[in-house]
C-alpha cells in the first residue's frame, strides 16, 4: 500500500513540475516546434494556432489533476479512505489517457494497474479497515474462554472466575516455517521486479531496434531540429555522437532487464541463490536507473522497494528454509 502511495505520489508531482514547466514556456517559438513534431508523429494534421487553446486547457487539466493526484497521495498513506478512492479515480483516468499514446503509453497503463493493485489488493484492505475502526473478516477476534458479559458490561466488570484469554500474536516467521507458502513480501517483490524487468526489457529493445534500424533517419531528424540542435552544440555532441551514447545506454539496460527477468524466475523457486541474484541485480538496476534520470526513477524506486521487501524476516526466512 505504501508503494502504491509512493508511485501515486512521485507519479503526480512529476507530472505537475512537467506540466507547469510546459504551461510556462507556453507560446513559445521551441514549443510550437515541439507540439508540431510530436502532432505529425502521432499522425496528426491540423492547425498548431488553432489547437494551442485546447491543448492548453488540456495542460491546465493535467495540472489540476497531478496536484490532486499527489495530495492524495499523502492523505491514503494516513489511511484516509475518500482520498485512496480519489486516488485510485485518477490512475484509472491516467490509464485511459496513456491508452492513446499507443505504445510508449503502456508502460504508464501498467504503473497504473500496479498503482490500483497496491491500494485494494488484500494487505491495503485490512490495514484501511483496521485504521478507519472497522474489522474485516480475517482479522475477527477468536471467542474468549467463559460465559459472555450481559450486554452493556464491559468485560472488566464480568463475573468473577470468568477468564478472557486473547488470541496469541501472529508471528509471520514462525507461520512461514510451518506452512512453507510464499509469504506476502516476496510474492510483492517478485511482482515488481517481475513487472518492471518485463517492460524495462520491452521498452529498451523497441528504443533499440529503432536506434540501430533507423538510426541515419533518427540522426537526421535531430539534425534538422534548431532546439536539439541547440542543445546538443551546448552540451559538446553532435547527432551521431548522441545516438550512439543512446544506443549504448538502452543496450546495457535491455542486458539488466533480460537478467533481472531471470533472477525473478530463479528467486521463485525459493532458493538461497535466488535470493542473492535478485537482491544483486537490483542493486545493479539502481545504479543503471540513476544513469537515465529522470526517466529512471520510477525503475530506481521498484528496485529500492525489491530489496526492501526482500529483507525481511518472513522473505528471509521463506528463503532459509532449504
Amino acid at each position: 500500500m505504501t508503494l502504491g502511495c509512493l508511485y501515486g505520489g512521485l507519479g503526480g508531482g512529476l507530472t505537475a513540475f512537467a506540466m507547469f514547466e510546459t504551461l510556462a514556456s507556453w507560446g513559445s517559438i521551441e514549443m510550437q516546434e515541439a507540439l508540431e513534431s510530436t502532432l505529425e508523429s502521432a499522425g496528426v494534421k491540423a492547425n498548431i494556432d488553432q489547437l494551442l487553446p485546447t491543448l492548453r486547457l488540456f495542460a491546465f487539466a493535467m495540472l489540476v489533476a497531478a496536484i490532486a493526484a499527489t495530495v492524495f497521495a499523502v492523505f491514503t498513506a494516513k489511511g484516509h479512505q475518500p482520498s485512496r478512492v480519489g486516488l485510485s479515480a485518477l490512475a484509472v483516468l491516467a490509464a485511459m489517457v496513456s491508452l492513446f499514446a499507443g505504445v510508449a503509453g503502456l508502460f504508464m497503463v501498467a504503473i497504473c494497474g500496479l498503482i490500483l493493485f497496491l491500494l485494494w489488493n488484500e494487505p491495503a484492505r485490512i490495514w484501511f479497515a483496521v485504521v478507519n475502526g472497522k474489522v474485516p473478516l480475517e482479522l475477527k477476534a477468536q471467542p474468549s474462554l467463559g460465559a459472555m458479559p450481559p450486554a452493556g458490561q464491559s468485560p472488566d466488570q464480568a463475573a468473577p472466575g470468568v477468564v478472557h484469554v486473547a488470541p496469541p500474536a501472529f508471528d509471520p516467521v514462525a507461520h512461514v516455517a510451518a506452512s512453507g507458502a510464499m509469504p506476502s513480501p516476496v510474492r510483492l517483490a517478485l511482482l515488481i521486479a517481475g513487472i518492471g524487468s518485463l517492460f524495462g526489457a520491452a521498452l529498451s529493445g523497441l528504443v533499440l531496434a529503432v536506434l540501430v534500424g533507423l538510426r541515419d533517419e533518427v540522426v537526421k531528424q535531430y539534425e534538422n531540429s534548431p532546439m536539439l540542435s541547440e542543445q546538443l552544440g551546448a552540451a559538446g555532441l553532435n547527432a551521431s555522437q548522441l545516438v550512439s551514447l543512446a544506443t549504448g545506454i538502452f543496450a546495457m539496460w535491455l542486458i539488466v532487464s533480460v537478467l533481472s527477468l531471470g533472477a525473478v524466475a530463479w528467486a521463485a523457486t525459493s532458493k538461497r541463490s535466488g535470493w542473492w541474484a535478485l537482491i544483486v541485480m537490483m542493486v545493479i538496476t539502481c545504479g543503471v536507473a540513476a544513469v537515465g534520470l529522470p526517466l529512471g526513477l520510477i525503475w530506481l524506486i521498484a528496485a529500492i522497494a525489491v530489496i526492501v521487501q526482500l529483507t525481511r524476516p518472513e522473505a528471509k526466512a521463506w528463503f532459509n528454509r532449504a
